[in-house]
């Protein structure tokens, strides 16, 4: 499946300040297409993991994609690093190592397109309905 044509990107530089933009980058497009509640929550939440793991492993520029394929909202995250992210047991005291297994615990779908150039990870959280947009729209 691919994004919509509202989706939306950006790029981020690769420091740690990355993840407080791709946040705030995301919820300003859950603003302007009217997806609401916990799950918006749920897509900052697994984004701030997503662009974390590429600033730290990636050591390059972030491409932050949002958009939505059907019901769902899809980000996607790439970076110039081939290696594949791996899900670590982690010490339950230790203050890393979670975010793929929030991805796969929270997610509805999620994966990893590698090519020469990099990797993009991704992932999608389903929504209760809809684009709100589209329904005003054929309505009009």
């Amino acid at each position: 499946m691919s994004l919509s044509e509202r989706s939306s990107e950006t790029t981020l530089a690769p420091v740690p300040l990355s993840s407080r933009a791709a946040r705030h980058f995301v919820a300003d497009w859950c603003i302007a297409e009217g997806v609401i509640g916990d799950v918006v929550d749920t897509l900052l939440l697994l984004t701030a993991e997503v662009v974390t793991n590429a600033v730290l492993h990636g050591r390059s520029d972030v491409l932050l994609r949002v958009g939505r394929v059907g019901s769902r909202v899809r980000v996607s995250v790439g970076d110039e690093n081939t290696r594949l992210p791996l899900r670590r047991e982690s010490d339950p005291d230790a203050l890393d190592g979670r975010g793929m297994a929030l991805v796969e615990a929270l997610s509805d779908a999620h994966g990893v397109d590698v090519g020469t150039l990099g990797k993009t990870v991704w992932f999608d959280v389903a929504t209760a309905c809809g684009p709100v947009r589209s329904a005003v729209r054929a309505s009009a």
